[in-house]
């Protein structure tokens, strides 16, 4: 960011939209552009170009693109020079002027390498002395994507499940199933994910009741480009293949593990069966991003969820007989619920589902006195730690549940609670509380108990060690005088 002697940040930015403000739209100086959006794919190069006119050189004038805040350019050139100071993050190393009808007011500025971010509307701005012009241009990205894969699962009692999938589409795609005769079909459900660079994953499911249609296609539409995708899959010929006939087995109860400890995700095909050549995907909600993907004797790095990269180890001594583990490290309070097991091949799958539960026992409770007045103390109670969510209560000597006079839970950002409740004790001559915390699901809780008289105790002892400090320093001074 460049400084200012002597004027603020505040100041500096208002007197800069003061002048564009001030300033006069010359009669004879005006900026035209394309008069309609530029198309331009995902990954190539694109040229925004706009005219000055009357035609004259802007070799010596401000030429500045940018998006929504001219104080923040694209790409900004004064005197001949590129000015990079400004310039928004993301474009540096992008751009390039180029400037062959520069000396006849043509300027163009070259994209490199388009992104989904770079989509909409541009300024091209140019300002001589106190006279300015701009224009605008607006910019359409788009992106065709992978052509539909569609799989399917095992016929069931409601029929067969059919899902298509595909990636790398920009902006977000029109999908629809369609039978043998082109007839629409109503899909049961549907989920549009944006990825890390902006383009669009698509995941729908179509249910066919009637598993002995011929086929069944899905087709994926980019409205910007008006071009299509398609896929067909043959029910009668995926329904002989050798995965319709197995079943994924996974655990029957619920996998409990503790933060920071390893998870165990294990499933195994029933009856026994080789599964080297298969893909094996372990999943949250969708088929992509996954936790963990294994296909053709590896791990499929590009298709992780972020969350889970650099924390998943497969085991798969048993793969031989269709048996796989996953191993996710240090669990977190994000990795609780539940997962998909995933056995596919020749675009047939069988799943199975898991469900994990992350718990954390939190610290100790710690009781404080807050405050008295009137004869009544406030006690407070507290610990870190917790997940999911703890159950806290008072409770008198006899233990029965006493009602806390506030409760606050924060959840940090590791995903952990923090509890505080606090007490209002009207007898402080017959204090004697129980502060418990505890996962019911577990069994597990944590407690501490407060007594005024082991309180009194406690700050009778604090005070007889700091006298005791006191006199043998002042013992230590009079040795040294003397």
């Amino acid at each position: 960011m460049v400084d200012f002697p002597g004027y603020s940040l505040s100041g500096v930015i208002a007197s800069f939209f003061f002048i564009l403000l001030t300033m006069k739209q010359s009669d004879d100086l005006r900026v035209i552009g394309p008069a309609h959006p530029i198309l331009v794919r995902v990954g190539e190069d694109v040229l925004l170009t706009c005219q000055l006119l009357p035609k004259r050189t802007a070799m010596h004038m401000e030429v500045r693109w940018y998006r929504s805040e001219p104080s923040t350019p694209v790409f900004m050139h004064r005197d001949g020079v590129e000015v990079t100071e400004m310039q928004m993050e993301e474009y540096k190393g992008r751009v390039e002027l180029i400037e062959n009808g520069i000396a006849n007011g043509s300027v163009a500025l070259k994209i490199y390498n388009i992104q989904p971010s770079d989509n909409g509307q541009y300024w091209c701005h140019f300002q001589d002395g106190n006279y300015c012009g701009e224009t605008s241009l607006l910019l359409e990205v788009a992106g065709l994507g992978s052509a539909p894969n569609i799989h399917m699962e095992g016929s069931g009692e409601s029929g067969v499940r059919l899902v298509c999938t595909t990636r790398g589409w920009f902006p977000e795609p029109q999908v629809f199933w369609e039978d043998i005769q082109g007839e629409k079909l109503l899909a049961v459900s549907e989920h549009h994910i944006q990825d890390e660079d902006g383009l669009f994953y698509v995941e729908t499911t179509l249910v066919v009741e009637n598993v002995s249609a011929e086929s069944v296609s899905c087709f994926i539409y980019n409205p910007v480009l008006s071009e299509e995708k398609g896929s067909v899959i043959s029910i009668p010929e995926k329904l002989q293949t050798e995965l319709a006939s197995l079943k994924v087995i996974g655990p029957s109860q619920p996998i409990l593990v503790r933060v920071g400890e390893d998870i165990q995700l294990t499933c195994y095909l029933s009856p026994k069966a080789n599964a080297q050549s298969m893909e094996v995907r372990w999943v949250r909600s969708h088929l992509y991003p996954a936790v963990h993907v294994y296909k053709d004797g590896d791990h499929v790095a590009g298709e992780q969820m972020a969350e889970y990269r650099g924390r998943t180890v497969l085991v798969s001594d048993a793969i031989d007989e269709g048996k796989l583990t996953l191993q996710v490290l240090s669990a977190r309070p994000s990795d609780d619920g539940q997962y998909r097991c995933l056995f596919e091949k020749d675009d047939v799958y069988q799943e199975a589902s898991l469900d994990l539960k992350v718990v954390g026992l939190g610290s100790s409770p710690l009781i404080t006195v807050e405050g008295r007045k009137d004869g009544e103390m406030q006690l407070m109670c507290s610990s870190d730690g917790w997940f999911p969510q703890p159950h806290v209560q008072w409770r008198d000597m006899q233990g029965n549940t006493i009602p806390s006079s506030s409760e606050a839970l924060t959840q940090g950002s590791h995903g952990l609670f923090h509890v505080e409740t606090l007490l209002w004790v009207t007898n402080i001559s017959t204090v004697n509380v129980t502060c418990s915390i505890s996962i019911p699901f577990l069994g597990e809780e944590k407690r501490a108990t407060f007594s005024l008289s082991e309180s009194r105790m406690t700050v009778f002892w604090k005070t007889l060690l700091i006298l005791g400090l006191l006199l043998a320093v002042a013992i230590g001074l009079l040795r040294r005088r003397s």
